[in-house]
């Protein structure tokens, strides 16, 4: 049976114990616990944790608009600091390396599903605890033979799951297309798992309200609502080439590669609104998102990104795709995800990279772009993090620095000048906010204070008697490249008040001082700590590599 819907796919693993769970098709359509179909799970954290590199970790910089259009001129100082904290190399199972498909996260548990490209069925399911930033880790895994997991939806201890099963693996399913509902124990994959078979050939997008869920299959397919507890299905809607489904404000909103968006009351599943959007490459993935209650984003490919009135159905906004990027053909620049979280916007953009907009009532403005070394198919944000799949299977994980602010410090000016911040010798200097920066020198005799979340993507260095104060969340440097390192001079103080990431070097020379205030602050380093004599370090702190002992 050949697969139409061409990104995803599930397999999932777990390598310390393994437990098995059956799931047989009966004539309803809802598979029982009695068939060949396996779910391998894997606890090992060993294993699973050497799919996680930290080699290229480090400060993100966001590439301007002047600097995406080619307009040039000199960069001013960010107000988006990010750090990318971790890549995560995707599972391979018989032979096969599979690619990252889609993710749902909550708390501090990210769900992240895998297919297999080409005509073999074959996929899988990461648990990544993302409780730490400097240090996320796979927790478990899921291996589904025969079974490609196309996409993922958490909601209240349960794991929704579209994808396609093999007919040729698995003859007595009717169509390869379901969707699948797994009790989560504690949050970690279970056996617990009911799935279903949907009209189709690949289920592709999966969401949930109170009592229903609904999930939308690809080829020949359907719109189709779930009982969440018997999960029988309660009616179906025949809607060709569906790629994608989301919940709103009462709204289920659909979206077909052929007829464009519909949107439905959840409660009845009645018709409320349809509207046409671009014609679409077959079987690509697409996804949607909202912005507040009235607005829907549509990936469209080629076309770009479309932003919708749900209401009218008229279109308020399009963003095209880049023109050009230097080196990447063409026809690999294409708007494959969308994902809102808070006033930014993130579109992944194929070999063009991720690109980060800002909403500002309902009309999004650009911020810049992220170079992540690869194509970008897919992008979901929420929280602190955002995650990105990558063309050669894999997953990027980058960190929002949370911001930090205190009461005394309200009165400081937020800094908007030069990406290079330097404070001459004998001046004093204090700013508050957000703000990513290329490098920071702090001269003899002279102080700075930065109350927020600060990114530094090159050096910073405090110079002979110098202080630089620290008050909320701090990431500098690069691990590919530890020379860039954060250096404290002689007679110098570094004062921390919070979180302090250093991806590289710390360079300690004699007679200075890293000073911890209060209770809570703590420092990661990933590259070595250089010291010199007669240094002081104070204060109660985690060092979470023990890197300052």
């Amino acid at each position: 049976m050949k697969k139409n819907f061409s990104f995803l796919r599930l397999c999932v693993m777990f390598s310390g114990i393994f437990l098995v769970v059956s799931c047989n098709n009966d004539d309803d359509g809802v598979n029982n616990n009695n068939s060949q179909e396996k779910i391998i799970l894997n606890t090992d954290s060993q294993s699973l944790n050497d799919r996680i590199s930290f080699d290229n970790s480090g400060v993100l910089d966001i590439a301007q608009v002047g600097m995406i259009d080619g307009r040039g001129g000199e960069p001013t100082a960010g107000s988006f600091p990010l750090e990318l904290v971790a890549e995560v190399a995707p599972p391979v199972y018989g032979g096969l390396t599979l690619k990252a498909t889609h993710v749902a996260i909550n708390g501090n548990y990210a769900y992240v599903s895998y297919n297999t490209q080409g005509e073999t069925y074959s996929g899988a399911i990461d648990v990544i605890n993302i409780s730490n930033p400097a240090t996320p880790q796979i927790v478990v895994q899921a291996i589904l033979p025969n079974t490609d997991v196309s996409a993922v939806n958490y909601d209240n201890g349960v794991l929704y799951i579209a994808g396609a099963a093999s007919v040729d693996a698995n003859p007595q399913l009717q169509s390869p297309a379901f969707v699948a509902a797994m009790t989560l124990s504690n949050g970690l994959l279970s056996t617990n798992y009911t799935q279903t078979t949907l009209t189709g050939n690949v289920g592709t997008s999966v969401t949930s309200t109170s009592n229903k869920y609904f999930a939308v299959s690809g080829d020949n397919g359907v719109l189709a609502q779930l009982n969440k507890s018997t999960h029988q299905v309660e009616m179906t809607i025949p809607v060709n080439d569906l790629r994608a489904v989301g919940y709103n404000s009462n709204k289920i909103v659909i979206l077909s590669g052929t007829q464009g968006v519909k949107v439905y009351n959840a409660n009845n599943l009645n018709l409320q609104n349809s509207f046409i959007t671009s014609q679409d490459v077959a079987g690509a993935k697409r996804t949607i998102d909202f912005l507040g209650n009235n607005s829907l984003l549509v990936s469209e490919g080629y076309n770009g990104l479309g932003v919708y009135n749900l209401n009218s159905g008229s279109k308020t906004q399009t963003i095209a795709v880049p023109a050009s990027v230097g080196g990447v053909n063409a026809s690999d620049i294409t708007t494959n995800a969308v994902s809102v979280n808070s006033d930014k916007v993130y579109v992944a953009n194929g070999g063009a990279g991720l690109y980060i907009y800002k909403n500002t009532n309902q009309t999004l403005s650009a911020l810049g772009y992220l170079n992540l070394n690869g194509s970008c198919n897919y992008v979901v944000s929420k929280d602190n993090y955002i995650f990105a799949a990558m063309g050669n299977g894999g997953l990027k994980i980058a960190h929002i620095l949370p911001v930090s602010q205190t009461v005394n410090c309200t009165s400081f000016p937020t800094y908007n000048e030069s990406v290079w911040l330097n404070v001459n010798s004998n001046q004093t200097k204090e700013y508050q906010g957000s703000a990513s920066l290329y490098g920071i020198n702090v001269n003899s005799n002279a102080s700075l204070t930065f109350c927020g979340s600060l990114s530094v993507s090159q050096s910073l260095n405090v110079n002979s008697n110098g202080t630089f104060y620290m008050k909320g969340s701090l990431s500098q440097g690069q691990a590919n490249n530890p020379w860039l390192s954060l250096s404290v001079n002689s007679n110098a103080v570094f004062r921390v008040e919070g979180s302090v990431v250093i991806y590289g070097n710390l360079i300690l020379n004699s007679n200075s001082t890293i000073e911890f205030v209060g209770s809570g602050s703590s420092i990661t380093i990933y590259g070595s700590v250089i010291k010199g004599s007669n240094v002081t370090i104070s204060g109660t702190y985690t060092d979470t590599f023990n890197k300052l002992n």
